[in-house]
């Protein structure tokens, strides 16, 4: 298990210092993360499936400074882990990975916020020195110190848990796992929910419904109404910028006070209006 706990915490280290070293390519979200946790323990369409059934759940979940409210790295390579290596069932390894993603939070903002500013005078010193070396070593030291720190509850999780925790889904009756599959398949509308909560207007709320037919009227696959809904953005995105050109006229002409000008952008905004 130690083999196993050891490959969880580079896994976890791999995301979490491409994340904060190379300008938050985003691999710290549950479907990259998925994808590099099935790399690394042999199976790359569970890794994916059940990074892709974490995104659904943490899509509303967005970290702001040091407000933080998950650590997706942390849950889902534990919960890659677990289905892979140890054989848990999918249902029961999500909500697993969701509190241990919420319990991984506290690790992750102790560090962030408390332990890393000790590292703040290294950071003053290397930066006063006036040599260019010595601030890159600083901030690629800093990152392998504080992505490593990131990543122990992530090996301690398998290397203690992970045989206890097989044990005890043994147990389990199967109609308490049933039950966790059935919430599991939740999980993702309350994210859905979450994120629907910070966008929702009313302008825009006819985009859903067109969303919610597509699907469940006419059975079109999710990659089809994506399809949809970018060809919805590009004409959306030309006819806006088409309008502010028209503005713009318009507030040029007026500016100006020619009085033929006028005459034109009385055409413009008519224009305007029926765009």
């Amino acid at each position: 298990m130690l083999t196993t706990a050891l490959m969880a915490y580079l896994t976890a280290f791999f995301c979490y210092f491409v994340q904060w070293t190379f300008g938050q390519p985003m691999i710290d979200q549950p479907l990259g993360v998925g994808l590099v946790a099935g790399i690394v323990f042999g199976d790359v369409t569970m890794g994916i499936i059940i990074g892709a059934a974490l995104q659904a759940i943490f899509i509303g979940s967005v970290n702001v400074g040091g407000a933080t409210s998950a650590d997706t790295v942390a849950g889902t390579v534990l919960a890659v882990c677990f289905v892979v290596v140890s054989g848990m069932e999918q249902g029961v390894a999500i909500p697993l990975a969701v509190a241990a993603a919420i319990f991984a939070n506290i690790i992750y903002s102790l560090v962030l916020n408390v332990l890393m500013s000790f590292w703040a005078p290294v950071v003053d010193w290397a930066a006063n020195s006036g040599e260019s070396k010595k601030v890159i070593v600083c901030h690629f030291g800093g990152a392998i110190v504080m992505n490593a720190l990131f990543a122990i509850p992530v090996f301690l999780a398998v290397w203690v848990g992970a045989e206890p925790a097989s044990q005890l889904m043994d147990m389990v009756p199967q109609a308490v796992i049933n039950g966790f599959n059935a919430a599991s398949g939740l999980l993702p509308a309350v994210g859905m929910a979450l994120l629907l909560r910070m966008l929702w207007d009313n302008k825009i709320a006819i985009y859903f419904l067109l969303g919610f037919v597509l699907f469940e009227y006419i059975n079109m696959p999710m990659i089809a109404i994506a399809a949809v809904g970018a060809v919805i953005l590009v004409v959306t995105c030309l006819r806006d910028l088409e309008n502010l050109d028209l503005r713009n006229q318009i507030k040029k002409l007026r500016e100006t006070g020619v009085s033929a000008g006028a005459q034109s952008a009385a055409e413009l905004e008519e224009e305007d209006f029926f765009a």
